[in-house]
């Protein structure tokens, strides 16, 4: 099986088995004290762009925030868990597709050196029938010289 064949086919893998989280979100946590315990919450955070002033157009004026998404409790938790193993196959189709991508990109850079490879034989060749058209007009004409000082010799033109 080709290489991209079998990306793609582990990515409809991880797909199916199970939810992928969106891209830009992660598990933040909070520590609260209660009753001289230390309890640990999770939530899934988003990364959301918030812009300062008036030029919501101007890249440099804007800064990435995370914002709360989902609430998943504490760590024993099966939203904590799922989210986190949705995170991973995330992750992990993400590290794939780079992956792919850089398999077809050089793929098609290999298709463009092959491409002008193939094309050096035909150049090549052409170069060679050049090459031979120009001795056979140099010998035709180092005949023609011949023929006309021989020509000259026997029948000198006198004025």
């Amino acid at each position: 099986m080709r290489p991209e064949l079998a990306i793609k086919a582990r990515i409809a893998q991880i797909r199916a088995s199970g939810t992928v989280a969106q891209s830009n979100t992660w598990i933040g946590y909070t520590h609260i004290n209660k009753n001289g315990k230390k309890y640990t919450y999770y939530r899934l955070v988003k990364a959301v762009k918030i812009f300062k002033g008036n030029d919501a157009d101007n890249p440099t004026n804007s800064q990435v925030k995370g914002k709360m998404v989902k609430y998943l409790g504490a760590k024993d938790s099966d939203a904590y868990k799922e989210m986190k193993e949705a995170i991973s196959r995330r992750n992990e189709i993400q590290r794939l597709e780079r992956k792919l991508h850089n398999l077809e990109k050089d793929v098609s850079v290999a298709s463009v050196h092959r491409r002008q490879r193939d094309k050096q034989p035909a150049l090549t060749k052409l170069l060679g029938e050049l090459v031979q058209q120009v001795q056979g007009l140099v010998e035709e004409m180092a005949w023609l010289k011949r023929e006309f000082v021989s020509q000259l010799k026997s029948n000198p033109i006198t004025s």
